[in-house]
């Protein structure tokens, strides 16, 4: 697995893991209509670009990185640069996802390992990870990669506890 920047010679692929994200129904990718993508998939890449170069208003800016398994798009990882109000409280420096049928594989940790460089590279010195309480899979990930679990909090009520993890980037 290694990690590659958004590029149209992996369009089959990440249009595949959009619609398997969008069957899940996972709210961040629901609302991507593949066949959209589809239609100006160049567009789409060029989008993933930007948003490390020219951040949509209110938004800060974001190195976005495809996780490549044999050639094909296993998942995606985002890293924020900086820290919003919103993403100290949810969302955190770095967040990804992995796609549906490439689960329980370790794209997610190995994503995560590669993605620590990138990020010190950036000038961050630690990263911040949040996650919700039941997401077993995502606490395991984020622990294998030595994050330090700084507080459990509740947001809302009807949600489950955020949990909030730091890892130094000092050895990376």
């Amino acid at each position: 697995m290694s990690l590659v920047t958004p590029d149209v010679a992996h369009a089959e692929s990440v249009l595949a893991g959009l619609r398997e994200f969008r069957a899940e129904g996972l709210p961040w990718y629901g609302a991507v209509d593949p066949d959209v993508v589809a239609a100006d998939f160049a567009g789409f890449v060029r989008a993933q670009h930007e948003k490390r170069t020219h951040p949509l208003p209110g938004a800060v800016p974001k190195t976005e990185l495809w996780g490549v398994m044999d050639g094909v798009y296993v998942g995606r990882i985002g890293i924020h640069h900086v820290l919003t109000d919103n993403l100290r409280v949810s969302g955190g420096h770095i967040g990804y996802d992995t796609r549906p049928g490439y689960r329980g594989r370790g794209v997610a940790t190995e994503m995560l390992r590669s993605a620590l460089p990138v990020a010190r590279r950036i000038g961050l010195s630690q990263v911040l990870l949040t996650c919700d309480d039941t997401n077993v899979a995502s606490i395991r990930v984020i622990e294998r990669n030595g994050g330090v679990l700084e507080a459990t909090r509740v947001l809302d009520p009807t949600r489950p506890p955020k949990r909030y993890y730091w890892i130094s980037l000092a050895g990376v």
